[in-house]
């Protein structure tokens, strides 16, 4: 069976909406109480930042503005992962790395 390539776009854009409405919902409170001094509004902020910079980079008609959002992406959260890693497998870890695949995604294949 063929690949269904006109699904492409749309996939991508449902990529990029569910990583900003994912990035809300985990991020969210802690942006909302606006603890200036704590090093987990600063991480929060940035991924929200970055996840709504991949979801503009849609409307680009250049790449580069996704592809280092969804490089920055990528490092904040293999940095986020470090500093909450369990030798233990834990759901929080796997959603870290299914954000950092959507990220590398981005990073190698943005719209053309």
């Amino acid at each position: 069976m063929k690949p269904v390539k006109s699904l492409l776009p749309f996939s991508r854009w449902l990529l990029r909406i569910s990583l900003l409405l994912y990035m809300v919902l985990q991020h969210g409170h802690t942006f909302k109480a606006m603890q200036v001094d704590s090093q987990s509004f600063f991480i929060a902020t940035a991924f929200l930042l970055l996840s709504v910079l991949v979801f503009a980079g849609g409307f680009m008609s250049k790449t580069s503005l996704t592809v280092v959002s969804a490089l920055l992406l990528s490092l904040l959260t293999v940095y986020y992962t470090y500093l909450g890693f369990k030798p233990v497998l834990d759901i929080r870890q796997v959603l870290n790395l299914l954000i950092l695949s959507v990220s590398l995604i981005f990073m190698t294949s943005p719209d053309k």
